[in-house]
């Protein structure tokens, strides 16, 4: 029986996975991504929208314009898992080099421990309003079934995220309804258009989606290689479908409030029902925020291996995911108090980091479409080397860029200002990454097909 329930457990944290041993659907993965978004920070984020000026109309194209967007790039990391067949962040080896991926892989790090802790208090939160139980004692609860999700693996957590996107479906139906009964034409069509707006509620969508590039291929690449079109098709689609619907839920809701209180409302409007939505929806994130709990172990066990030689074990990945457990269990702990909207302003710095990590991997694959060996990958003294000057100076200086155009709570850059508060700093980052990426790949190749030539012709005249 013990042993039974050790094979149960997921043998595999950073290591490659044989295309042999690959039994994952593609068609799983719609399920996993269009659970992530459906939690109540997904309606809130989207009546931001409607909060900086927009009306409903507006702000409806702005969300499926910056989803839609999102949700490509977000999928097109999802493919490359059921190529490599290894987590997501582990490949940027290639580009940063065997110790320089580290530092994308830290700041990654912060992030899964911050939404990790952040769904956490949401949950406490949700269930001490409604409920009235102290909140320390939920957040140890609710850290019991995230921790074991995480612990049993992708296999058990895509089965529970199929069931959840069943069931949470209808509760986002009959939501839909009630919001639905109580707009009007007039409600839709106050505010205005303006660009900054527009670009800025196109920037969160894009943004919203672009977050989720570190957590896709450590779930796809369970999936065969011939299954990459499929893997891309299926994880943007959920994570679109989701986000989009909600956002615009929430951006339908926001014009019907003067304080923002989305929550608050849609247990006004409903009544008993609007009141089991809102328990419903803090329930929900028990499943959901597993995804941090995996992602972060992966990252953990991925920056041992740098240092340490070892196999991923069913005991391992227990003691490490309860370790994760207890670090979110403290900073949910307290996020109670001012912790946590300081922190929030901290997540949102940290992809301004993601974004360039994000680019650089996707030219790296799909433009110069450079491929090795999976085997490349672990080599410590390989062909990556211990660290890519060029990519982590590109890196670097692509984040500097994007400081003049960042507009957020407590920092607007001196170019945001000068264009009435406009932020495409995502923008910027992706050009610059790009093209800087580019050019210096170029100029590698050019310097080592001369060095080779000379090679050869030294050589003849010997």
């Amino acid at each position: 029986m013990g042993k039974e329930k050790s094979k149960a457990i997921e043998q595999v944290g950073f290591e490659f996975i044989p295309e042999v041993d690959r039994k994952g659907n593609p068609k799983e993965l719609f399920f996993t991504w269009f659970a992530a978004s459906t939690v109540s920070t997904t309606l809130v984020t989207g009546a931001l929208a409607i909060i900086i000026g927009l009306n409903f109309w507006w702000a409806a194209l702005a969300i499926l314009l910056g989803h839609a967007i999102g949700a490509v790039i977000m999928g097109l990391h999802s493919a490359q898992g059921p190529k490599l067949g290894i987590p997501q962040v582990l490949q940027s080896r290639a580009q940063f080099g065997y110790f320089g991926v580290i530092l994308p892989m830290l700041i990654i790090l912060t992030m899964y421990f911050g939404y990790g802790a952040m769904n956490t208090i949401l949950v406490a939160q949700g269930i001490q309003e409604t409920i009235g139980l102290n909140i320390n004692i939920t957040v140890i609860l609710g850290l019991i079934p995230m921790v074991l999700l995480a612990i049993y693996g992708q296999n058990i957590i895509q089965k529970s995220m199929k069931f959840y996107t069943v069931g949470y479906t209808l509760v986002f139906v009959v939501l839909s309804g009630l919001v639905i009964s109580q707009l009007s034409m007039d409600l839709l069509r106050q505010g205005t258009f303006t660009w900054t707006a527009f670009i800025l509620a196109t920037s969160i969508c894009v943004t919203w989606q672009i977050t989720y590039g570190p957590y896709v291929s450590d779930h796809s690449r369970f999936m065969k290689a011939k299954d990459a079109r499929k893997t891309f098709l299926y994880t943007a689609s959920g994570s679109f479908m989701s986000s989009a619907w909600l956002m615009l839920i929430g951006a339908a809701i926001a014009t019907m409030v003067v304080n923002g209180n989305i929550m608050g409302e849609i247990k006004n409007m409903g009544g008993v029902l609007g009141y089991s939505i809102v328990i419903l929806l803090s329930l929900g994130v028990l499943i959901i925020n597993s995804l941090n709990i995996y992602g972060a172990g992966i990252i953990v066990l991925s920056i041992a291996s740098n240092f340490w030689s070892f196999r991923t074990s069913g005991r391992l990945r227990i003691i490490i995911s309860v370790l994760i457990g207890i670090v979110i269990g403290f900073a949910a702990t307290a996020g109670a108090g001012n912790f946590m909207s300081n922190f929030q302003i901290y997540l949102g710095f940290v992809l301004f980091f993601i974004i360039p990590w994000s680019v650089i991997n996707l030219t790296d694959f799909y433009v110069l479409k450079r491929r090795f060996h999976h085997e490349d990958f672990m080599k410590k003294d390989g062909i990556f080397g211990k660290l890519n000057y060029k990519t982590m100076g590109i890196y670097l200086f692509t984040i500097l860029c994007q400081v003049p155009f960042i507009n957020t709570e407590i920092y607007q850059g001196a170019l945001s200002k000068a264009m009435g508060g406009m932020d495409i700093a995502w923008i910027v980052g992706i050009v610059i990454a790009f093209v800087f990426y580019m050019i210096a790949m170029k100029i590698g190749e050019r310097v080592s097909s001369k060095k080779a030539a000379d090679i050869r012709v030294a050589s003849t005249v010997d």
